[in-house]
């Protein structure tokens, strides 16, 4: 069976129109995909993304400011759906402490193709 693009364009507008919001943690356990959350979130770095969606794609840009977490050392990472009862996914990385200069961005691009 192929899905064709009409179908995945529509799942890609559906899976849009649920991403809530982004939030950052310190947690340091490897994601799986039975995760419901972050490990420790930090909700001061639970903020709107900034969402471009083209062809099949949508990328997902989580900004923390550097006013936001000064000398925490985050490590994770996450997009919410549903008004923040879903997560979408989880990354976790090596710990980055955080100044109070600096400003992280995470971008996630998130692609629908049939194969």
């Amino acid at each position: 069976m192929v899905v064709e693009n009409d179908a995945i364009n529509r799942i890609k507008d559906l899976t849009n129109s649920d991403v809530f919001k982004c939030q950052a943690g310190t947690g340091t356990t490897a994601p799986l995909a039975t995760d419901t959350g972050l490990e420790t979130a930090d909700s001061n770095t639970l903020l709107t993304p900034t969402i471009v969606v083209t062809d099949k794609t949508i990328q997902v840009t989580h900004t923390i400011p550097s006013t936001t977490g000064e000398d925490k050392a985050y490590s994770e990472q996450e997009i919410q759906l549903n008004s923040g009862s879903t997560s979408f996914n989880r990354i976790v990385h090596n710990p980055l402490t955080k100044g109070a200069k600096d400003e992280y961005v995470y971008i996630t691009n998130i692609f629908f193709n049939s194969i």
